[in-house]
């Protein structure tokens, strides 16, 4: 007897879910204060010698459990809450000793300060999310191999840090082998009291599977996908630090699924079920049907397309599998990052048309442009190649890279407006002994141009100085040996991810409002300098009023003032390259703590709508209060309620987007066409993409009078699913101001 398909087992997996999940988190506060006091007892002990232990202790004590409606084993419970990023949790203890908590207080106390005046927000101390782990490594050599290479590393070590460090990822990993034991006791003990024959033959090979991998080579489609599951899911929980990414997982699967379909051991159908399984499971344990506005689940993300080391395109059975199965399962999370190039076939990029109009959980990287920046940044070209989508859209090269990258957002508009109003954020200023320069004497654009990069400087470095304070403590805040021996070269380096034990190891400033700023820059050369119309006196008091009494020459600012995304000013498309550029300039290759440098970036999740809600005034007639650009966007103010698509491409065409290694999203929302959009329609928009030299294009395609009858009348539309910025999510879900901006976010016409 075969198994059950995931879409006859659908209704029990969710409902069986539902009652575990749907339960308060388990209460673990005894096993925290017991790691806590035997850290205590041992006040010499490094931060490496305390994780060991945690490891250990947490096996033994955090329950496994088998769902009888799922044919994978992935469920460590350390109490972690059902929508938590990696933070929660007993795994977590060690970011909250005194020490550590005193540490985190004082990063939350400086951001404070930021963001209570609309300048920044962040994660306090470093990045607890949006990494990913050597999947590829693990499949091929088991964590029994990988405990081989710490053994090896161990015997040459040289410092007791060192020793320390491949101690502790020697006990996770056996943590990890562990565990995986356990879970096959545990199917062992349903099977004896399991009556239905289908759900035995799933325990019984449960219990079979997990006696053997992961600690050894996954050697089938099945345990290869179960060893991505238990991978993500485990460690991250027994880590207490977030992981986002699934993999690249056509590329890495491709062999397992092949060798299975040609030996007979695997059917399409059933591997489209296998499938169904995997992918579903972010959206049913996250519960993100019904899921409150900032429940954005695992934020995880499998990656699709692209090239191989070689730089042979990917794009095989399993590519379309896996759009397909995400595309009729309606799914939400995890979220589709895929990579495209002029080099894959049409029927990739008709495959991805399709995903484009049946969901809203899609996001295009344009690998040209991709690799090309991260190779910009010193990268070997063969890592580049295997990048994946970390999270949102920020990416890291799979194996060999950490990187902090969503952290740290920053106002670009707030930056800018300090030079109009030096006194506006007195407070961020004088903490951080930065004397902020005016545009009062500039006696031409140029010079108020420099004196706008001269503050952005010193205010990101001011923003650096604090991040690297506090990351540079990350190796003693919460060090992961168990997720550092995963990747190349920590072992061998003998040193943990946290400090700097990878080849890469990057950071990020995410910038917010760029195409707002360049609208904004622009008009001030043009009505203050180029044919001035006003003085700097009167347009520095028009924005400190909020253009009150001055209607005529707002609508003049936006109505007669090109702008960014319009593409039709041969001066606006120099210009608008130009702050492209000079601000990735300056927000980039300052140095962190990891041996790495800080890469410019474009991404800015939500930012733009709370940090425009706490933004003055700005020179492009925007008033105060209204969402800024998001990515690298235009901002309502340039395109009004409709664009012409071929226009907003084309205006990408000068800037140089291989400037920000991070990416650089646009945000284009499609109309639902009479009868529906057709992938006909979206196929010469990717071309288009990429001719133009875009980063990262997420589409929303969607009808503009569904979305407004779905606020009107939620109850009509419980399933209608949007992308809102780095994550998708059930449009009845959000809350009024972000279903404002969707609704009003400009719509292309094509």
């Amino acid at each position: 007897m075969t198994d059950r398909s995931f879409t006859d087992e659908r209704e029990r997996l969710v409902a069986e879910f539902e009652a575990y999940y749907g339960a308060d988190p388990l209460d673990t506060s005894a096993w925290e204060s017991a790691l806590h006091a035997a850290c205590d007892r041992h006040p010499r002990w490094s931060s490496y010698r305390c994780k060991a232990m945690g490891y250990t202790y947490l096996t033994r004590t955090c329950p496994v459990h088998v769902f009888r409606h799922s044919p994978f084993y992935f469920e460590f419970n350390t109490g972690r809450p059902r929508t938590d990023l990696g933070t929660g949790g007993v795994g977590g203890w060690l970011k909250r000793t005194p020490a550590n908590t005193a540490l985190r207080t004082s990063s939350e106390a400086w951001l404070h300060v930021a963001g209570e005046q609309g300048l920044s927000s962040g994660w306090a101390v470093l990045d607890d999310n949006h990494h990913t782990v050597g999947y590829e490594k693990i499949l091929r050599l088991g964590l029994g191999g990988l405990r081989r290479e710490a053994e090896a590393s161990r015997a040459t070590a040289a410092t007791r840090e060192e020793k320390d460090f491949l101690n502790a990822s020697i006990a996770g990993l056996n943590a990890m082998m562990r565990i995986a034991r356990r879970f096959a006791r545990e199917a062992g003990r349903l099977l004896s009291e399991e009556q239905d024959p289908v759900i035995r033959r799933r325990l019984r090979r449960i219990a079979m599977t997990a006696r053997r991998v992961p600690a050894e080579p996954a050697q089938t489609f099945f345990e290869a996908l179960n060893t991505i599951l238990f991978i993500f899911y485990v460690m991250q929980s027994i880590e207490g630090n977030g992981i986002s990414v699934f993999g690249h997982v056509d590329r890495i699967l491709i062999p397992y699924y092949r060798r299975d379909i040609e030996s007979g051991r695997l059917t399409e159908a059933e591997a489209r079920s296998l499938i169904g399984h995997f992918l579903a499971i972010s959206d049913t344990r996250y519960g993100m049907m019904h899921a409150p506005t900032w429940n954005v689940g695992t934020n995880g993300t499998i990656t699709l397309g692209g090239c191989d080391r070689d730089g042979m395109p990917v794009f095989n059975a399993l590519t379309r599998l896996l759009i397909e199965t995400h595309r009729d399962l309606k799914l939400i999370d995890p979220k589709i990052n895929a990579r495209i190039s002029r080099n894959h076939p049409p029927a990739y990029y008709e495959l991805l048309a399709a995903c484009a109009v049946g969901g809203n959980s899609l996001a295009i990287f344009n690998d040209d442009v991709v690799i090309s920046s991260n190779q910009r940044m010193g990268k070997a070209l063969e890592d580049c190649r295997l990048y994946v989508g970390g999270g949102c859209q920020e990416n890291v090269i799979e194996e060999c890279e950490v990187n902090s990258r969503a952290t740290i957002y920053l106002n670009l508009l707030a930056v800018f407006r300090l030079g109009f109003f030096p006194d506006s954020l007195a407070s961020f200023c004088r903490a951080n002994g930065i004397q902020p320069r005016p545009y009062e004497s500039c006696q031409s654009y140029d010079a108020l141009h420099d004196v706008f990069l001269a503050n952005l400087k010193d205010v990101v470095d001011a923003h650096i100085r604090e991040r690297n304070r506090t990351e540079g403590e990350g190796w003693r805040y919460n060090p992961c040996p168990l997720h550092s021996a995963t990747l190349g070269d920590c072992l061998a380096r003998r040193r943990d991810m946290m400090a700097g034990g990878c080849r890469y190891n990057f950071g990020s400033v995410s910038l917010t409002g760029i195409g707002t700023l360049v609208d904004s820059l622009f008009a001030v050369k043009a009505v203050c300098f180029d044919a001035p119309k006003v003085s700097y006196a009167d347009l520095r008091r028009m924005l400190e009023t909020d253009f009150k009494g001055e209607d005529a020459f707002r609508a003049y600012l936006l109505n007669r003032v090109p702008k960014f995304g319009q593409a039709g000013d041969p001066d606006l498309r120099a210009f608008s390259a130009r702050v492209f550029a000079d601000v990735a300039r300056v927000t980039a290759g300052m140095p962190n703590t990891r041996g790495g440098r800080y890469e410019a970036s474009l991404f800015s999740f939500r930012s733009f709508t709370h940090f425009g809600q706490s933004t003055g005034a700005t020179p492009d007639g925007r008033r105060a209060g209204e969402h800024l650009s998001s990515g690298m966007s235009p901002s309502m103010q340039a395109l009004g309620s409709e664009a012409d698509l071929g226009r907003l491409l084309t205006a990408l065409e000068p800037l140089d987007m291989t400037r920000y290694p991070v990416v650089a999203v646009l945000d284009v929302k499609l109309p639902a066409l009479s009868g529906g959009m057709r992938p006909a329609f979206i196929v010469p928009v990717l071309r288009r993409f990429l001719e133009a030299g875009g980063s990262v294009l997420q589409t929303n395609c969607v009808d503009q009078a569904v979305l407004e009858d779905a606020r009107r009348h939620p109850d009509r539309h419980p399933d209608l699913v949007v992308r809102v910025s780095g994550f998708s999510s059930v449009f009845v879900r959000l809350s009024e101001s972000i279903q404002d901006e969707i609704i009003a976010r400009t719509r292309a016409t094509i």
